[in-house]
């Protein structure tokens, strides 16, 4: 753990560390290949999965097409699946490597199941890059609510400052959590933004991607 960093970055995962290959819902046609369910019922199965995102939702999943696997076993299959199809944004980790060098103390922020983000990180090389990881589903807090972000900084044994920097590309969970939290931030936006509500919070800065918005944390230490 980094006790005395000079700055705190809290960054978001999914569309700012990292990209997914196709929709929420692009892994449920090979699982139905995969189970021999079939076509119609990847509705269903996607539906299913979503209403409760553990081994307990894969568990309805093979109840109701008799499948001979306990939820236990689906729900890792799924959490590889969901880890295959991610892949890291280009340069994301050589901008996290100057950060750390720079002597920010990074965690990672995010709302999801904590399997799911956790084997993201895993798979993408970025559990070493990082000095703490906050998941929703065990903060037992999503974000907009402040509290995640106090909780991942009390893991790197520190407090939210309006020093501190929350960088993601959801301006109603990172930029009003920010807010909310009292923190400064940065909206990963293509440029120019698009107009935010007259009732959101404004960002701090904006930035096209994550190693453009360490660069401008960077370049003002």
């Amino acid at each position: 753990m980094i006790t005395h960093p000079a700055r705190l970055f809290l960054v978001d995962l999914d569309h700012t560390l990292v990209e997914r290959d196709g929709g929420p819902d692009a892994w449920v046609p090979g699982f139905c290949a995969a189970h021999g369910l079939p076509a119609e019922a990847a509705p269903i199965v996607f539906t299913l999965s979503r209403a409760e995102r553990s081994p307990a939702g894969f568990a309805r999943i093979a109840a109701r097409y008799g499948l001979p696997h306990s939820g236990h076993t689906l729900w890792e299959e799924h959490v590889a699946q969901e880890a295959a199809r991610t892949h890291l944004i280009p340069g994301v980790p050589a901008a996290l490597a100057a950060l750390r060098e720079a002597g920010w103390a990074i965690a990672v922020v995010t709302n999801g199941s904590t399997d799911i983000q956790r084997a993201k990180l895993a798979r993408t090389g970025l559990l070493p890059a990082v000095d703490a990881v906050c998941v929703s589903e065990e903060a037992g807090a999503r974000k907009p609510d402040p509290e995640i972000f106090r909780l991942a900084a009390a893991r790197l044994g520190r407090t939210l400052t309006p020093d501190t920097w929350m960088v993601g590309n959801n301006p109603a969970t990172d930029i009003r959590g920010a807010h909310a939290a009292g923190v400064s931030s940065i909206w990963i936006t293509p440029a120019p933004p698009a107009p935010l509500p007259p009732s959101h919070p404004t960002p701090t800065r904006t930035a096209p991607d994550t190693p453009a918005a360490a660069a401008l944390l960077l370049a003002n230490p």
